[in-house]
């Protein structure tokens, strides 16, 4: 079921039209400063007709993109919980991945997205929707996790930071052509 792109017609889960959900839930995001739609749901149970089903939560998701409360939701991008989760996957395609290191390339392989468009968001190739811009996980962070799997250009580097990694590489390769 493709929901990213349309308002699902669960309409009649709720007592209320999307106009009253929107401005219910700008409400409950300025009181709370956060939300979920579990959370919500709980507070505000009298807008449901029969409590907080699957497609009920998928609308609230759909009325919470459509009036951009989602940077307050604690679930952003969460994988299978957010909505937007797979609209986040599609913008980060291989070609921008393919020259990154080698960890996020293996982030991006095991569908970590977030790793993925924290550096990719970093060094300026994509503007995520309802993102902000954060700093990538740094090299000892990213070898806890388990991506970690160094090459020549990894070894160049002199502070762990993967942002360090395209100068590495240029410098290897400037060094390899001068050794000729």
């Amino acid at each position: 079921m493709n929901t990213d792109d349309n308002v699902l017609p669960e309409a009649d889960a709720w007592v209320v039209g999307d106009d009253e959900i929107s401005s219910e839930l700008v409400s409950f995001a300025r009181e709370f400063d956060t939300f979920t739609p579990e959370l919500f749901a709980e507070m505000k149970l009298h807008l449901l007709r029969a409590g907080l089903t699957k497609r009920a939560r998928n609308h609230f998701c759909s009325v919470s993109i459509q009036s951009g409360q989602c940077p307050k939701c604690d679930l952003l991008y969460e994988t299978k919980r957010c909505l937007l989760w797979s609209r986040l996957y599609r913008l980060v395609e291989w070609k921008m991945v393919e020259r990154a290191p080698p960890c996020i390339r293996l982030a991006f392989a095991k569908k970590t997205i977030k790793t993925v468009v924290n550096y990719l968001s970093h060094v300026n190739l994509i503007d995520p929707p309802f993102y902000p811009k954060r700093t990538p996980p740094s090299c000892n962070m990213l070898e806890r996790w388990g991506y970690c799997n160094p090459n020549e250009y990894c070894r160049a580097m002199t502070t762990g930071n993967p942002r360090e990694y395209m100068s590495a590489r240029e410098h290897v390769k400037l060094s390899r052509g001068s050794a000729t």
